[in-house]
This record gives C-alpha cells, sequence and structure tokens, in this order.
C-alpha cells in the first residue's frame, strides 16, 4: 500500500543522449531520468545531496532496483516521471517510479506506461557508511 505520494511534477524530454542507434531511449538511461525527478523533488526543499552530506550526515544510495519495461520511448518524447512511496523502514524505503507518455489522440489525461522501477534507498552515515535512521522530517516535507 502506497504511503505517500512525492507528487512533485516532473517532465523529461527525450534527447539524443538519451537513445540508441535504433533511436529508443536506451535502457540505463531510465535509471538517470528517475535519479534526475528524485533530486529535483528534493531540490524544491531546499535540498540537495551536498546539504544531506554536510547538515545531516546522510547519503541515499540505491541497494537495489527492479525495472520493468512495458513500451518504448522515443526522441522528442515528453515522459511524465511520477514516484510513490510504497514501503519505509527504519534506514531503507522502497519508491516506485514511472515514467508515462499522454496518448495522442485520447483523453488529455490518458496516459500510456512505459517503464515502472521499485527502488529501494537506505540511508548511511557519511562517516561510517553503515546504516542509519530515515529522518522522520524526510516523510514529511510540505
Amino acid at each position: 500500500m502506497a504511503i505517500t505520494p512525492l507528487t512533485f511534477p516532473y517532465v523529461h524530454r527525450v534527447c539524443y543522449a538519451d537513445t540508441d542507434a535504433a533511436g529508443l531511449v536506451y535502457h540505463s538511461r531510465y535509471l538517470d531520468i528517475f535519479e534526475r525527478s528524485r533530486a529535483e523533488w528534493l531540490a524544491q526543499y531546499d535540498l540537495s545531496p551536498t546539504k544531506l552530506i554536510n547538515e545531516f550526515g546522510i547519503l541515499l544510495p540505491v541497494r537495489g532496483l527492479k525495472m520493468d519495461f512495458h513500451k518504448p520511448a522515443y526522441l522528442d518524447d515528453l515522459l511524465e516521471i511520477s514516484q510513490v512511496i510504497e514501503h519505509r523502514s527504519k534506514a531503507q524505503v522502497t519508491v516506485t517510479q514511472t515514467a508515462k507518455r499522454k496518448v495522442q489522440g485520447n483523453h488529455p489525461a490518458d496516459m500510456e506506461l512505459l517503464v515502472s522501477a521499485s527502488i529501494n534507498i537506505v540511508c548511511v552515515d557519511t562517516i561510517t557508511l553503515k546504516p542509519k535512521a530515515l529522518p522522520d522530517w524526510l516523510f514529511n516535507l510540505k
């Protein structure tokens, strides 16, 4: 069950650097796109990786992930990226992220799912690199 939707809208326009020789978004580029979406969500609260390190002593590395590719994306597509916190424990959080594209010719709200990922992120101390409790305030940003 979803805990908290991260409603910050993130739109990514597919550029040449995102595509492979066939003109499709290369599979590993979705990791970069999803990371940028999470970073931009934090940035709206004046939180950057540097601030998390210097002021709060935490790093948020990816511990594991599973991705499913449903349909291809192409050069110049506008991808809408969303994320939902699916599970949270003391030092880990699982986020589901999706990349969708508007379906042309249909209702403006109709979106087709292109890629979905379940990403497990762990909170670690910057000095010891050992797991550290996730700060509660991180989940109460408004």
